[in-house]
């Protein structure tokens, strides 16, 4: 992700932006060590995260690209990692009051 974004030309600042929204959410799942292995993981989701926002630029008019990388990012984190934790939990909920 930091050698993508190192090929920007002009104004880094948003590229600075984008890698230090990026460090905080791997950073922040990483320190649990069920999680500490999967830093590929978290670059090829933020690559992902990135290709969405720059695609979303294109169809509609977005006013913070930096909120919109952060936020796509953060379901994409989701869905990898606690989509099938939810799963085993199939349970209806009529079925906790009986």
């Amino acid at each position: 992700m930091k050698d993508l974004l190192s090929t920007t030309i002009g104004d880094s600042s948003l590229a600075r932006q984008l890698f230090g929204i990026y460090r905080a959410q791997s950073l922040r799942m990483m320190k649990f060590s069920l999680h500490e292995q999967q830093g590929d993981l978290f670059e090829q989701l933020a690559i992902q995260a990135l290709h969405i926002a720059v695609q979303a630029t294109k169809r509609k008019e977005i006013r913070n690209i930096a909120g919109y990388f952060d936020g796509v990012l953060h379901k994409l984190i989701d869905q990898a990692l606690f989509e099938d934790v939810f799963m085993e939990y199939d349970l209806s909920l009529e079925g906790l009051f009986l």
